[in-house]
């Protein structure tokens, strides 16, 4: 983003962050949100739609990604795989699709770099030594056409490779006929030794030894070697002994295997093929478990509409006699009496008498009182409309449950008596007990992931509220309201599953009035009060799995391998199936690395700190890592004296002619107070077509400490998104990968390549220099790149 858009609110960057998610410009509204988040980090508003967003984004780029990749471009997939993880750092997916890409993208297999060195070991155990390998001199095919005897054959071809033989005393050959045409060194000693009823092992890296093919010769000659396997995705002791079942019953009974669950590894003493085999086993089986991610969005909508109208007429009628003496009485059904009330001063005295012979003489109707209820007119309409939205986020591993509940628990009380008893014996014999209910949104949900990225999803959805108290035996209980769905659906990746249909209609009519009048079809319309009630209440669900972790698996996983016959075990080795498939995954037998990157996000000092705790990788990452940085940028090495020293990687591309692009380093300020944190952008200079700029910042660790590093302006001036991703390598070391969108054209002219932020931790001159710099223009070819240094004053 140009570096003036800073100035605008957190607010105004959150109405663009909303705008671009309706128009569903993730991107635009991820950096939107980001920005918003930056400048109000204590918004909780702003941080719940940066995280909802930063998942969308991620996932739309990897979308891309696997869509340019299956159409073979594998440099515009690894750019959107590699956004995909700057976004979202913990995103499975685009780690493993970076994986799979520079895998395709390479011609070897890469075995040295997945090699560990011993940790340790004292002199004596480095000096320990693996299983024999046999290693000819010359493995051109063997072609034959002979009747011989065996040990004359057997010194034939292993001449032919420059071989030396030795037969066991105790066999005797004789003679067969053998003819072989183009075969391997290998294929030729295991037809001959089919043939001939015998075997061979290797006892030196250029000597064989052949003796008679038996079971008690098996056991005496073959190599028995022991070797530890670590398992990396076994979660618990079950998955760990559910794997050396299936590797017990594959492998001879007599084969000693066991586990270690402390150090969740597995040691077996077996020959070399075997450990082979349960090498290539494990690789297939000790896989990652997938996770999902589903998006459930509940909504509840509830109508109630009401209208009262009419004129209610009086309801009451009643009738007082109001005798000549002053007295009063009321009439009613059963009697009449009269009430006398005298008034002196301020006080006032009320007797009740009985009529007499001479007042009911001269009752007239003036002394009759009546009293006659009020007339009401009705005229009331309420309408509400009331929308309960609930969208959580489930994630949830394969075949293992996840809950989620989102509401309150209610108190239930619940007691036992001694009956019998007496009254005041049981209340100091009720034992009052409490239980408590969830009472809300409450899902659970076990889905499993197939191989063809379909879902299957085991829910149970429950929505319940508090809709009103009873009375039981003296004690006041809630009346629980429930909407419960249990169902197993099979889905597609992203495929929404909408569930409706839970609907309450509630409708009802109430009139009121005088009787007689409000019989009468018209008049009870205007004389008679009428009350229409309609209550409507919907809740839909709908559902969204996501696959945001899955196991790469591939045809090396799913291959048959040769184990020779149920007699003798035995592999058949091809030494052209890694190189002709270049499938690196099958090398790896503890997990395939993975690379970890640190989110370009707004962050602390202590939450990078925090961040780079978990992103430790192994010594084969490292190694992995560092080649992948050669092969990308094979550039001149710049110390921070200046002097150039040439790069160790293998060459990849050659640079273009014409004048190298200048980069420099260049601080906010030159002078900082120890716990501030500033800015250090790399800025280029003559760039023509400039694509992508691959570089190495080297900082002093001791003096500062790095908190995120984002982009510059030049490579996305045009409005292009532009795709970071970094890495530090430790020891004042950091990686960082900046490039535009594919298809594009580079930029020209001068600009901020790349910013990063460090936080000073310590006083004293701290130089920061580019170690290694490199840069790509939009065909991928590597263009003349020369870097500089600076240095900032810490006091």
């Amino acid at each position: 983003m140009p570096v003036q858009a800073h100035g605008q609110s957190a607010k105004s960057w959150a109405k663009r962050g909303a705008d671009a998610e309706a128009h569903e410009d993730y991107d635009a509204a991820f950096e939107a949100y980001r920005q918003a988040l930056l400048q109000r980090p204590d918004n909780l508003i702003y941080k719940t739609k940066f995280e909802r967003v930063r998942f969308a984004a991620a996932a739309a780029h990897v979308d891309r990604g696997r869509v340019l990749r299956q159409s073979g471009d594998f440099n515009g997939a690894l750019t959107e795989f590699q956004r995909a993880l700057a976004i979202d750092g913990g995103n499975q997916t685009a780690q493993q699709e970076i994986v799979a890409v520079e895998r395709d993208m390479s011609n070897a297999p890469g075995a040295a770099l997945l090699q560990q060195a011993p940790v340790g070991p004292s002199a004596a155990a480095s000096t320990v030594a693996g299983p024999i390998q046999l290693k000819p001199v010359d493995n051109a095919p063997v072609t034959l056409h002979v009747v011989e005897d065996t040990k004359v054959l057997y010194q034939a071809i292993a001449k032919s490779a420059g071989l030396n033989v030795i037969f066991d005393p105790d066999y005797t050959s004789r003679r067969i006929p053998l003819d072989l045409v183009n075969v391997s060194l290998y294929d030729a000693l295991r037809i001959l030794g089919t043939i001939s009823g015998t075997f061979w092992k290797p006892v030196t890296s250029n000597t064989i030894f052949v003796a008679a093919n038996t079971q008690q010769k098996r056991q005496e000659l073959d190599t028995v070697a022991v070797q530890t396997f670590y398992i990396s995705n076994a979660a618990s002791a079950a998955d760990a002994n559910e794997l050396l079942t299936a590797l017990r019953n594959v492998l001879d009974p007599q084969t000693k295997i066991f586990l270690v669950p402390s150090q969740n590894a597995i040691v077996m003493r077996s020959t070399p093929d075997q450990l082979l085999l349960v090498e290539s086993l494990l690789n297939n089986l000790d896989r990652p478990r997938s996770e999902v991610v589903v998006d459930v969005a509940v909504l509840e909508v509830n109508k109630t509409r009401t209208r009262n109208l009419g004129i209610t007429l009086p309801q009451s009628v009643q009738l007082g006699t109001q005798l000549n003496n002053g007295t009063s009485s009321t009439l009613n059904s059963s009697s009449a009496t009269s009430t006398s009330s005298t008034t002196t001063g301020t006080s006032t005295s009320s007797t009740t008498t009985n009529p007499s012979l001479n007042d009911l003489a001269n009752f007239t109707a003036s002394n009759i009182a009546v009293s006659i209820g009020t007339a009401a007119v009705n005229a009331l309409l309420t309408d509400s409309d009331t929308r309960i939205l609930q969208n959580p986020r489930v994630r949830a591993t394969d075949n293992q449950k996840a809950t989620l509940k989102i509401g309150s628990r209610i108190p239930i009380a619940t007691g036992s008596f001694s009956s019998g008893a007496s009254t005041a014996i049981v209340s100091s014999l009720v034992n009052t007990q409490f239980t408590y209910i969830d009472v809300g949104v409450n899902i659970e949900m076990t889905p499993t992931v197939h191989q063809d990225r379909e879902i299957t999803l085991k829910m149970v959805m429950e929505i319940s509220n508090e809709s009103g108290t009873v009375t039981i035996s003296g004690v006041q209980q809630p009346i629980i309201g429930q909407r419960r769905v249990e169902q197993t659906i099979q889905l597609k990746e992203g495929e929404p599953s909408i569930l409706a249909g839970l609907l309450t209609k509630d409708e009802e009519r109430s009139v009121s009035g005088t009787p007689g009048i409000g019989s009468i079809p018209i008049l009870n319309k205007v004389l008679g009060s009428n009350t229409k009630t309609n209550t409507d209440d919907e809740i839909v669900f709908l559902l969204i799995p996501h696959i945001v972790r899955e196991p790469l698996i591939t045809r090396l996983n799913t291959r048959a391998i040769d184990s020779g016959t149920s007699a003798h075990f035995e592999l058949r080795h091809d030494d052209t199936l890694a190189a002709a498939s270049g499938d690196t995954s099958a090398l790896v037998t503890t997990g395939a690395f993975q690379r970890q990157q640190i989110p370009a996000t707004g962050m602390t000092a202590a939450q990078a700190a925090n961040a780079m705790i978990g992103q430790v990788g192994s010594e084969q990452a490292q190694r992995a890592a560092q080649s992948a940085l050669h092969n990308q940028m094979n550039q001149p090495t710049i110390s921070p004296s200046g002097v150039q020293q040439a790069a160790t990687g293998p060459v990849s591309a050659q640079p273009t002619g014409g004048a190298p692009v200048r980069f420099s380093v260049v601080a906010s300020n030159a002078t900082q107070a120890v716990g501030s944190t500033f800015q250090v952008s790399v800025a280029a200079a003559d760039a023509k077509d400039l694509y992508a700029a691959p570089m190495q910042v080297q900082f002093d660790p001791k003096l500062l400490s790095l908190v995120n590093v984002d982009s510059g302006e030049m490579l996305g001036r045009d409005g292009q998104a532009v795709s970071v991703v970094h890495r530090d390598e430790g020891n004042g070391m950091v990686t960082v990968s900046v490039s535009r969108p594919p298809a594009v054209r580079g930029v020209d002219g001068t600009g901020s390549v790349a910013v990063l932020t460090f936080k000073a931790i310590g006083a004293g001159d701290a130089t920061v220099s580019l170690a290694r710099v490199g840069a790509k223009n939009s065909a991928q070819a590597n263009v003349p790149a020369v870097g500089s240094q600076t240095v900032v004053h810490v006091k």
